[in-house]
């Protein structure tokens, strides 16, 4: 029966995902991130705002883990080891965690099953709680969005109440310039899951299901090489449009630095065209579910922000520093 049902919907089903919500529209972005961006002025729930001191405060920004349930299509089995072992170091040097969203693959299992396989690295994350641990949904977990279901299904895992954020902004001075550290999950503008209520409740009750149950995963930005750099493209695009403002997202599972202005390596680059006049507004943190096990983040700390990797070298975690630049020289770009 379930090839049948393979056979008869994978097409529109397919189709809807691609037209919905895997292919970016510029006009549907810009007015997404400028919608929940504002929102934080009207202390809106949907936003974490905090001021911050960035010669003293750490933080460590991770996305896209995308826990699953240990069989072989689990993305994040070969990540878990290094994602540990960075959570383990972060902890012990006294930073803030920020989980960027699609912390949990959804679309591919039930939520039972990935809580019941991963209750080692909920520990990890929830060791940074009650004070220095942030969490924000993106569309593989959308249904974090919804407060009853933390609250039911995550209460074994974290200390309550657990809220889950759309954005958190850092406000922070540097070279007596305000400086502003916009960070959400970057599935903004997506037809599907970004939107009301009730249509974030069908997506992640019943158009989830679905296709867990078909097995069919529709295209997204992180499975397509065209649609991570125009969704890259574009993220830069607004955030170059902001003053004093950086924005960091996950999403598209491809790291970028500074808009990769400051990287000689083609692979880092959101335009090979006008890469000098690039302005350093925009990062992404990679994924912690890469095929050989390493994960990447954004670190920020002791007055500069940097891109890093995490890797088994012989069984032991090793941290790598990517790229990095004092936030002192990052302003003068902006």
């Amino acid at each position: 029966m379930r090839k049948l049902l393979q056979y008869l919907f994978k097409r529109p089903l397919t189709w809807i995902g691609n037209t919905l919500s895997a292919k970016p529209e510029k006009e549907a972005v810009f007015k997404s991130l400028t919608k929940l961006y504002n929102s934080s002025k009207k202390n809106s729930k949907r936003v974490c705002s905090l001021t911050i001191d960035c010669t003293k405060d750490k933080f460590i920004i991770f996305s896209d883990q995308h826990k699953g349930n240990r069989d072989s299509a689990d993305d994040f089995a070969n990540s878990e080891f290094n994602y540990i072992k960075a959570l383990e170091y972060y902890k012990q040097q006294n930073f803030c965690f920020i989980n960027l969203g699609d912390s949990e693959e959804l679309w591919k299992y039930k939520t039972d099953v990935v809580l019941s396989a991963n209750e080692k690295v909920f520990a990890a994350e929830a060791a940074f709680q009650p004070y220095k641990y942030l969490k924000t949904f993106g569309n593989h977990d959308l249904i974090w969005k919804n407060k009853l279901d933390v609250e039911l299904l995550l209460k074994k895992y974290f200390v309550m109440p657990l809220p889950v954020y759309e954005g958190i902004i850092l406000k922070t001075n540097i070279a007596n310039e305000p400086l502003t550290v916009f960070c959400t999950h970057g599935h903004q503008g997506d037809k599907m899951s970004d939107n009301n209520a009730f249509s974030t409740w069908i997506v992640a009750h019943l158009w989830t299901p679905i296709q867990r149950y078909l097995h069919i995963n529709v295209n997204t930005p992180s499975k397509d090489f065209s649609l991570r750099n125009k969704h890259n493209q574009l993220m830069h695009q607004w955030s170059s449009n902001r003053k004093n403002m950086i924005l960091i997202t996950g999403h598209t599972h491809r790291p970028v630095f500074a808009s990769g202005k400051y990287s000689t390596h083609p692979n880092n680059k959101i335009d090979q065209d006008f890469n000098d006049k690039l302005r350093p507004s925009y990062f992404n943190t990679g994924c912690c579910c890469f095929n050989d096990g390493d994960i990447t983040g954004i670190e920020i700390e002791g007055g500069y922000i940097r891109l890093i990797k995490w890797q088994d070298e012989n069984y032991i975690a090793v941290r790598k520093i990517l790229e990095e630049i004092k936030l002192n020289d990052l302003v003068k770009d902006l």
